[in-house]
């Protein structure tokens, strides 16, 4: 190993630790501003001065308007979070091209998009708690499953093209070669796209994103231009992987399971603690942060499990990608090559790993792919 590798090994092991204890520190304030925000009366104050503004008969718009200001509240006091390991640690190991004008105008729009989507969930999510507060938790559900696969549709022809730009690639090759794996694999997708990477990171990617009339390949640019065609093959080949495999369906399968979970005990929750703390009906939106803080407690218990779930079903599109190819080399050499470019530990710690990696370790991938 050449220095210059063993010192982009010390990078990654620093770039993978640094953002783990951000991640605690994240859930350390969110769960106090959750907290003080809820009993500290702010959050009911706030809710009974908007019903008093609106009136009774435009509760829905008091609703929305209470989600606007609590989600925009949140997201300037975690706005430091976003800045310093979106921004800064992205610019000090040497993966963002982003000037801060260029990442803020980003988190700009992020943070518009995810204004409409919550004020849509949660108008939505408290009609039902007025509406049906028997059984709104199970609707919730239903409606939020249905939302999700919603927004995966659309995701990459109206929400991507917002922050990259995506290109046919160009013919030749590569793209005859890979329009010959998606037919030997039975795939239909509507095109293979150029996803432009490189004038926000030095990062790889690839992925298949979409469902039915969406779904679409997507090539980092990034990827498309430091890597040899058997490399690029091998990589997509372990997204068709995903494909063949199903991981899609069962991602949603479990997903699907875990949200109508996640809402019973926000249900079980909302019905002692609203009536515990007199804070009037389960549909009042002012007991939202009772509501939000057991669902991100759930998801936080939840999420070793989904994280292994999800890690066995990369172990598994692997090796497919081995099958397809017919061979380890090409597959092992890109993870090699992605390990370094995105400056990825290859060996953490097995219990970061087992609660907050949804992929398995580098080191781990390479050795299960040699032995397929």
């Amino acid at each position: 190993m050449t220095e210059i590798q063993k010192d982009r090994e010390v990078m990654a092991k620093e770039y993978d630790a640094i953002p783990n204890r951000l991640f605690v520190l994240q859930v350390l304030l969110l769960g106090v501003l959750l907290a003080a925000y809820q009993f500290s009366g702010a959050s009911a104050a706030l809710a009974n001065g908007l019903a008093e503004q609106f009136g009774g008969n435009l509760w829905y718009v008091s609703n929305a308007v209470y989600t606007i200001i609590s989600v925009f509240g949140f997201a300037a006091c975690m706005f430091p979070f976003s800045y310093y390991s979106g921004h800064v640690l992205e610019r000090h190991y040497g993966l963002s091209n982003e000037t801060f004008g260029d990442w803020f105008g980003d988190f700009i729009k992020s943070l518009l998009i995810d204004l409409v989507l919550a004020t849509i969930l949660f108008s939505v999510i408290y009609a039902l708690l007025r509406w049906l507060p028997g059984i709104w938790w199970l609707s919730a559900a239903i409606f939020y499953i249905l939302f999700a696969v919603v927004l995966s549709t659309i995701a990459p022809v109206v929400i991507m093209p917002l922050f990259h730009k995506f290109d046919p690639i160009e013919e030749g090759e590569l793209a005859d070669a890979v329009r010959g794996m998606m037919e030997e694999s039975d795939i239909k997708v509507v095109g293979v796209y150029k996803w432009g990477l490189e004038e926000k990171t030095n990062s790889a990617n690839a992925a298949f994103t979409g469902i039915g009339r969406t779904k679409r390949i997507i090539l980092g640019d990034t990827l498309l231009s430091g890597y040899s065609k058997e490399e690029i093959l091998a990589i997509l080949a372990h997204e068709v992987g995903h494909c063949k495999n199903h991981d899609i369906l069962r991602l949603t399968f479990v997903q699907s399971l875990l949200a109508v979970l996640g809402f019973y005990v926000a249900h079980l929750c909302l019905s002692s603690l609203v009536a515990f703390y007199g804070l009037g009906g389960v549909d009042n939106i002012g007991a939202a942060p009772i509501f939000i803080f057991s669902l991100f407690v759930f998801s936080l218990i939840a999420m070793p499990f989904t994280n292994m779930h999800s890690r066995q079903r990369e172990f598994a599109a692997d090796a497919y990608a081995v099958q397809k190819t017919g061979s380890p080399d090409a597959l092992v050499s890109a993870l090699e090559k992605l390990a370094d470019q995105n400056l990825s530990n290859k060996e953490p710690a097995a219990w970061v790993e087992l609660l907050l990696h949804s992929h398995p370790s580098i080191s781990r991938r390479i050795e299960r792919v040699l032995q397929s």
